[in-house]
């Protein structure tokens, strides 16, 4: 069984990974957010431009204005699907995080049941000596005679 001082700092480390893993997939979760919230942005700006432009043609538009609109949704398009896929990319990273932190999380309850099970140990251990040693001192305290008869005086 190791010893207490070394599963101690193996323990300390463990903690200190978990503390670290917890922060990083905190700022995974905060850049997955701000991915899907760009991504929502971008689908709204797209739906109201095309709304803008739809009313736009109601009233008659020329060709340049509909090469330009064409273009315009072309790009943005394009930006949502870039975005889309660093949506992906952001959720994959934040599963791949997180899984890290789960880890790191078994190896510190691992590491803390083997302490508490050396500590349990170490407790019975002492319980034995103690009641080990009740015992020797039992054994050699003296014993009076008890079937003397007593002294009338």
């Amino acid at each position: 069984m190791p010893s207490t001082s070394s599963l101690k700092t193996l323990i300390d480390f463990a903690q200190k990974q978990s503390d670290a893993s917890a922060k990083q997939l905190g700022q995974l979760n905060l850049q997955k957010q701000d991915a899907e919230k760009k991504l929502h942005l971008l689908l709204q700006y797209r739906q109201s431009y095309q709304a803008q432009f739809q009313n736009s043609a109601k009233n008659g538009i020329d060709h340049i204005e509909w090469l330009n609109f064409i273009s315009f949704i072309n790009k943005l398009d394009a930006a949502i699907t870039e975005q889309r896929q660093t949506v992906l990319e952001a959720q994959n990273n934040r599963n791949i995080g997180n899984e890290a932190f789960l880890s790191c999380q078994r190896k510190l309850k691992s590491y803390n049941t083997l302490s508490h099970r050396q500590q349990r140990a170490e407790n019975q251990q002492q319980m034995r000596n103690e009641q080990k040693q009740q015992d020797e001192y039992a054994s050699n305290k003296p014993v009076y005679n008890r079937n003397l008869p007593e002294s009338n005086e």
